[in-house]
């Protein structure tokens, strides 16, 4: 699997979980960053590699890669999520009414497959950092993920994978 190419100069890190998190944001939205399938940085990334950029550089999280090919169909982006083991084990998905905490992972769908994911972090009163498609790196809450056609949102704790 390859790695991720990191953005050179992202800022430091100084101990206040949110004001990183949105230092990063930021940072990234200002670059102008290129969503593209399959990539993994510095210039251009896909929804996955994007928030294994976000979960590295703010939590010091090693997640999985989920490597996606260019060309792939919609439809087959929720099989690849729902079948790659060893992301699968490093997190815990939470109970339905369970409130979303800093820093968990979110699967985004359209109706029941999931194909789009991303990074909660409690900004506001509660957003998603994602790479979209059409637009590049953005930090959105739920009613604008509402109204791009992301109606069902299922969040996702990280759990070190000793804990399995």
């Amino acid at each position: 699997m390859p790695e991720i190419v990191m953005p050179v100069s992202l800022p430091a890190l100084t101990g206040n979980p949110k004001a990183d998190a949105a230092a990063l944001c930021d940072s990234l939205m200002l670059r102008r960053l290129r969503w593209r399938l399959g990539a993994c940085g510095p210039d251009a990334f896909d929804c996955w590699s994007s928030m294994v950029l976000l979960q590295k550089h703010l939590f010091g999280r090693d997640v999985a890669m989920v490597r996606i090919a260019e060309g792939v169909p919609r439809a087959a982006l929720a099989e690849a999520f729902a079948t790659f083991e060893p992301a699968i084990l490093q997190w815990r998905s939470r109970e339905r009414g369970e409130e979303p905490r800093h820093g968990d992972g979110v699967l985004m769908s359209h109706k029941d497959a999931p194909h789009h994911c991303g990074v909660w972090l409690d900004l506001d009163r509660g957003v998603v950092a994602h790479m979209a498609e059409h637009g590049g790196f953005s930090v959105d809450d739920r009613q604008a993920l509402r109204l791009t056609g992301y109606t069902h949102l299922r969040f996702f704790e990280w759990r070190a994978v000793a804990d399995v």
